[in-house]
């Protein structure tokens, strides 16, 4: 972490980034994919999610005036679709009383623990440079040169600082009696009797080695969804 002229902490949340030059105005976000990218920017990181992990690049960003390009890299989430869910959040926003990110295809793209305010500073802040499934570095790398050219200079206002807590909502513990889906997308179930892990298709089961795993029910403005969590 650095400070900035006010002597405070920036980035204000850790998370699985690195910071460069903090006066620069490139942020990369490489979404779930964690690789080096050369040449000069601001901070690269990842973002994992489409709720928290988007709040946090959020309160990063609108922390520090400097920031006014996002490259958004990397392969998609599988499930969480987040590069899908940050792009529509910097074009559509989100609804005011459900807080969902507006025509987000991920599975919960809820943003609830920033301000509308600080949704609406990110996105005037920076311009969106959407180079998603790109993963090649040295393509990124002169992306990031040619934005550093045309910096148009801090943001107008002064950084906005978000106190975040991220804290996951309240979720009910209940007996499953079926297998659980845990990534559809791969076939991926849970079998609640035997506490095992498997993959299932058209030619062959296979089991995983028994994992510890609790169900939590988690109830949206569009239904209920039931997230598998594996105990260390």
């Amino acid at each position: 972490m650095q400070r900035n002229e006010n002597g405070k902490k920036w980035p204000p949340i850790s998370g699985d980034f690195e910071v460069k030059n903090p006066d620069l105005p490139v942020a990369i976000c490489t979404l779930g994919k964690k690789f080096d990218v050369p040449g000069d920017y601001s901070i690269i990181g990842t973002c994992k999610t489409e709720n928290i992990g988007i709040e946090r690049v959020i309160v990063n960003v609108i922390a520090n005036p400097s920031i006014r390009f996002l490259i958004l890299a990397g392969p998609e989430v599988p499930g969480h679709h987040t590069g899908a869910s940050l792009t529509s959040l910097y074009h559509n926003g989100i609804e005011s009383d459900t807080r969902r990110i507006i025509e987000a295809t991920g599975a919960i793209p809820y943003i609830e623990n920033v301000p509308l305010e600080a949704v609406e500073r990110f996105r005037k802040q920076i311009e969106f440079i959407n180079m998603m499934n790109v993963s090649d570095p040295d393509r990124i790398s002169a992306a990031a040169a040619e934005l550093n050219e045309r910096n148009p200079g801090r943001y107008s206002e002064d950084p906005m600082w978000i106190d975040f807590k991220g804290t996951p909502e309240k979720t009910a513990a209940v007996s499953m009696v079926a297998d659980v889906s845990l990534l559809p997308e791969l076939g991926v179930f849970y079998h609640p009797d035997t506490s095992t892990v498997f993959t299932q298709s058209m030619d062959a089961i296979v089991s995983d080695n028994p994992v510890s795993i609790g169900i939590e029910v988690q109830k949206h403005g569009n239904g209920t969804v039931l997230v598998g969590k594996e105990s260390n």
